[in-house]
């Protein structure tokens, strides 16, 4: 992994006597060079540096093996020398007790190997909505708030198997994970697959994205088309033994030129495999530390995101439904403590994939709040009378959404609200889970183009929500709470917005200082609430039963002092600018 030419001298765990913020030398495997880096975090067997003089999210775990006392080439990244000063602040708020209770409180996961999935066109004509921007933006956003020193962060690693087996079936894993065996016992030790008829598929999914995204606000990512008749170079590449890199739903034509997965969702042959298998490992591991007590709640900056996989379908921009295999992934391996999940998905999209995936379970209470348009907006699922089946009948409520066709008014910050206090609170409180997950989609949030979202939730929105379902974890389960990115494609709104989700995880109190612009919902909203508490008032005979659907903000969520709203500096007192460049 390392080239051994250039190492003067290692170390080892035991040998290791550098601290946190501290400069040392080490490999980054994108450049296959040694850089100036300056270490983020410690663990037994792995370190996390930051490497000086690139973005911030240039930060990677390596191995002992991987930080060196001195090599004969090592230089800084593009911006140069970072500032010594930022960075001893850094190791100073991290080893007080500030640092070290913050750590005890929220964590977050990513992983700079999930920037890779991305379509190999390259192209300057057209942008992908679901591209590796979305993650740097976020990650900057976090670092000119000086917000990352407050997270515990959390060592991401590729999902297996098996924990994928629990929800997909198996020949969608294997499409995405190609040396799978029949015997999933010997996974830990792949076997050729003899077959390539074994993976060919030659059917586009049957999803309602193959549909034309040109033609209204229905459409995913837009553009594209099925290729229904298999192309010969295609039909060549697909039962090429060197192809087993492209699934077999690698069958439709993008508007870039490139072939993708059911019209509008990106594949790169070397690395989407390996971003999809980290984004939903990355998610169990944060699962994972904080069902173990070591964290209340916890951030997975992740992609590609997950709520539209079906057990047998990628879609969507997703691969693996992330949230339903680390839900699935934790039931099973904690029983006794983790017996029912409450899922939240405020995406604008409906999550077809996760109500699917769990449709008959009622130890999983699903609840969407989604644009629907009478099942015009897409996926073109989650009406409201979907409710589950079988079991899990009850367990399975959509918040759908429409605009009122007299009054018609995009959804912004009070509607979303109001459906959390009136909808989801009593429900979530009858229901009382032990754990609460989020498929925190963002692209409701203001700025966003019609076809992908239209709504108009601010920053100040997502903050509220996500305050509500802190509130509830407390509550209900011991704080266990993790918030999962799923959409959100508007750079500048995806990033405020998550920032100012993500800063309410924290220990510390937000401040809402002009709290919302109104405490009633619009029209659209009442209608489409009164709809889905006359299906669901069966189920949860908690729900109003009349209501104008107002509501009013506690007055203790109105805190003056905060992390993300400090007392302003006395202009009489000078004081010097710290530039920001340690996390």
């Amino acid at each position: 992994m390392y080239p051994s030419s250039f190492l003067i001298l290692s170390f080892s765990p035991s040998d290791f006597h550098k601290r946190v913020g501290d400069q040392v030398i080490a490999y980054k495997q994108e450049q296959e060079a040694y850089y100036y880096a300056r270490i983020v975090d410690l663990a037994p067997t792995c370190i996390l540096v930051h490497y000086e003089g690139w973005p911030p999210d240039q930060a990677s775990w390596i191995d002992y093996n991987g930080v060196v006392a001195d090599c004969d080439t090592v230089s800084f990244g593009p911006k140069g020398r970072e500032s010594k000063l930022s960075w001893a602040d850094f190791k100073k708020f991290y080893y007080s007790v500030a640092g070290v209770e913050s750590r005890k409180n929220t964590g977050l996961v990513t992983d700079t190997q999930m920037n890779l999935h991305n379509c190999p066109c390259e192209s300057e004509r057209m942008i992908h909505p679901e591209r590796p921007e979305r993650l740097t933006s976020i990650f900057d956003s976090l670092h000119a708030k000086r917000l990352l020193r407050y997270f515990r962060r959390i060592h991401a690693r590729e999902v297996t198997s098996n924990e994928l087996l629990r929800v997909h079936t198996f020949s969608h894993v294997r499409n995405y994970y190609p040396l799978l065996s029949n015997n999933t016992a010997q996974e830990q030790k792949p076997i050729k697959i003899t077959s390539i008829a074994a993976l060919l598929n030659y059917s586009p999914p049957s999803s309602p994205i193959l549909k034309p995204t040109s033609c209204g606000v229905g459409g995913g990512g837009g553009g594209g088309r099925p290729i229904l008749k298999i192309e010969p170079h295609l039909q060549h590449q697909q039962a090429s033994p060197s192809t087993l890199f492209n699934p077999p739903e690698l069958l439709s034509r993008m508007d870039c030129g490139h072939l993708g997965i059911s019209v509008d969702t990106t594949y790169h042959p070397e690395h989407s495999r390996t971003a999809a298998k980290i984004s939903a490992g990355g998610l169990i591991e944060l699962a994972d530390t904080i069902v173990r007590g070591e964290l209340k709640n916890g951030f997975a900056l992740i992609r590609p995101p997950g709520h539209h996989a079906e057990s047998d379908t990628a879609m969507g921009y997703c691969f693996y439904n992330n949230v339903a295999v680390a839900v699935s992934a934790i039931m099973e391996k904690y029983p006794a403590k983790i017996k029912k999940i409450l899922i939240i998905d405020w995406d604008i999209h409906h999550g077809n994939g996760t109500q699917k995936i769990f449709y008959d379970d009622p130890n999983v209470l699903y609840i969407s709040v989604h644009r629907w348009e009478h099942g015009k907006f897409y996926p073109f699922t989650g009406a409201p009378d979907e409710c589950g089946q079988s079991e899990g009948l009850g367990f399975n409520i959509n918040i759908a959404l429409n605009e009122c066709k007299d009054k018609p008014k995009a959804m912004g910050d009070t509607e979303f609200i109001a459906a959390f206090y009136h909808l989801l609170i009593p429900i979530a409180r009858q229901f009382e889970p032990d754990m609460i997950f989020v498929s925190a989609g963002f692209d409701a949030a203001e700025g966003h183009p019609e076809n992908l979202g239209g709504y108009s939730v601010t920053p100040r929105g997502f903050s509220l929500m996500t305050k509500i379902v802190c509130d509830l974890a407390s509550e209900l389960c011991n704080d266990r709470l993790i918030l999962s990115l799923e959409g959100g494609y508007e750079l500048e709104s995806l990033a405020n917005s998550a920032t100012a989700s993500m800063a309410q995880l924290l220990s510390n109190d937000t401040n809402f200082k002009h709290s919302l612009n109104g405490i009633k919902p619009n029209l659209g909203a009442i209608e489409s609430f009164r709809t889905i508490v006359e299906i669901q008032k069966k189920y949860w005979p908690c729900l109003p039963t009349q209501s104008n659907f107002k509501f009013q903000l506690p007055y203790d969520w109105k805190a003056k002092d905060s992390i993300m709203n400090r007392p302003k500096r006395d202009v009489k007192k000078p004081s010097s600018t710290l530039i920001i460049e340690g996390y």
